[in-house]
């Protein structure tokens, strides 16, 4: 009986390209930071190769981000907020929410 081929498995979107882009580092800077071939971190940009959880940390350690940022949040996106949210400190998040949350939404409603 022939071997039955896997089917071709869809990745999922992540943002390593946009975080490295972000940061303003070529792939030569990234290279020397991550410590990896220029093939792995191309491929694993394009999605071609699956990351895994040693990948996550070493990437986002060197892009100056969280695990979860990578693959959630593309930064051309929410950088402001990015970057002002690792500035607040654990403490103040509970205040920082509450005031951003009675400030009017975009329509000029008070949001309810």
């Amino acid at each position: 009986m022939p071997p039955v081929p896997k089917p071709k498995r869809e990745r999922t979107k992540h943002f390593f390209a946009e975080w490295r882009d972000f940061r303003e580092l070529t792939q030569e800077r990234a290279i020397e930071r991550l410590g990896w071939s220029q093939s792995k971190i191309s491929r694993i940009e394009r999605g071609i190769t699956p990351y895994d959880q040693d990948d996550l940390e070493v990437v986002a350690e060197a892009y100056d981000c969280t695990t979860t940022e990578l693959i959630t949040v593309n930064p051309f996106m929410d950088a402001e907020l990015i970057d002002l949210l690792h500035l607040i400190e654990t403490k103040d998040r509970k205040t920082i929410l509450a005031i951003l949350k009675g400030l009017p939404d975009k329509t000029g409603t008070d949001g309810a």
